[in-house]
């Protein structure tokens, strides 16, 4: 975990760092100082921090008089990725501005210790320290909409752990390496559940990525049995409105980053696919390929030629239909301002006719899984300097 420190008086920090490396000794951390207002807004800007602990009066360049802070740093909890994704513990030696501060602080559930000399500060400091160390975000968190999507895993090169309830979710912890995370089942499938599981998953959990995983419907001609679709686009094919018996779309679409994107893009060879296929049944499907392309969303099982082809003339690059997806995409960009790392990855386990069965499904959840395994090792990979 990485950990910000803001503070302006050295003496101060130096007691505050020791303190850090005390209670945490054992633990993986890494402690970045900033000594003023700009310095630690340049910090949040260009780095993800587990962790901020910040002085309310401080400079706003160096060599300026000290001013509060409170309001920057109330705007930053509530408009930036950094508040989303960060812990956060404002100190301060100013009793006057401690009192204001905690009433401004507790609408973010943002701990306010005061920092004086009767020693209460250090013992404070440790509780709150460890508890968000404790509650330390995580690396990454997969949605799955059904239990046996979730199953998938277990064909994947991961540690599955424990099955729980965290903070109300469905969860199961799983190592990949040395990256740690959860896989989370909606209550139910279906737009609304996805929309409201991912925002709840994303606030509690604060992970660097997000992924969803596990089955999905492809339209004729333009995906096929077994082909894996890694949405690059997603949308609501039913947004908009009916005028004289016809939808008239309206869709909003959402793209994955385009970092993210270009990292998908390298995973789509024929020799990767193959690889993912390895040791499962349905030899028959093995030639299937690695699809990214666009994956839209409905609220209904879609099991007609004719609605499928409806949905296919919103975009000749439409290669799969699903319940989850759009909603999973729009939730994560919000949450991650427009950036950040989310993906999908669905297996076409049938063509949207009433040809479906479940014959595909097992197989096809334990493809998707393995390539949210291999994307997530690559796109949380340590950047080399």
């Amino acid at each position: 975990m990485r950990i910000l420190l803001v503070e302006d008086e050295a003496a101060k920090a130096a007691r505050i760092e020791a303190l850090i490396k005390n209670e945490l000794a054992g633990d993986r951390f890494e402690l970045v100082i900033a000594e003023t207002i700009n310095d630690a807004l340049l910090q949040l800007g260009e780095g993800r921090y587990g962790l901020v602990i910040v002085d309310l009066v401080l400079p706003q360049v160096k060599g300026a008089e000290p001013t509060d802070a409170t309001q920057q740093w109330c705007e930053q909890i509530e408009n930036h990725l950094s508040g989303r994704t960060a812990s956060w513990i404002v100190m301060t030696g100013f009793a006057a501005v401690a009192d204001d501060a905690r009433r401004r602080f507790a609408r973010h559930n943002v701990a306010v210790v005061s920092f004086d000399t009767s020693g209460d500060w250090e013992r404070n400091l440790r509780g709150k320290l460890r508890d968000s160390y404790e509650k330390r975000p995580l690396d990454f968190i997969i949605l799955c909409a059904l239990e046996k999507e979730r199953s998938g895993y277990g064909y994947a090169d991961c540690a599955l752990g424990d099955l729980e309830i965290v903070a109300g979710f469905d969860c199961q912890h799983l190592a990949i390496g040395e990256l740690n995370g959860v896989i989370v089942v909606q209550p139910n499938p279906g737009l609304i559940s996805a929309a409201i599981t991912t925002t709840k998953a994303l606030t509690a959990f604060k992970p660097r990525a997000v992924a969803m995983s596990g089955i999905c419907g492809g339209l004729k001609g333009e995906s096929e049995l077994g082909a894996v679709v890694v949405p690059d686009i997603s949308w609501n094919y039913q947004r908009g409105k009916f005028k004289n018996g016809a939808l008239i779309a309206d869709p909003f679409q959402v793209q994955v980053a385009p970092s993210v994107r270009r990292i998908l893009s390298q995973m789509t060879s024929e020799e990767q696919s193959a690889e993912l296929r390895k040791g499962l049944m349905f030899s028959d499907l093995s030639k299937a390929p690695i699809m990214l392309a666009s994956m839209v969303s409905g609220s209904q099982v879609v099991v007609d030629e004719s609605v499928g082809a409806s949905i296919g003339s919103q975009s000749r690059k439409i290669a799969a239909v699903d319940m989850e997806v759009a909603s999973v995409y729009f939730a994560a960009h919000e949450f991650f301002d427009g950036s950040g790392i989310y993906f999908a990855a669905k297996t076409v386990v049938d063509l949207a006719d009433p040809h479906k069965d479940d014959r595909y499904h097992e197989y096809g959840a334990a493809i998707s899984a393995r390539f949210v395994v291999n994307a997530l090792r690559r796109l949380l990979a340590p950047k080399s300097d």
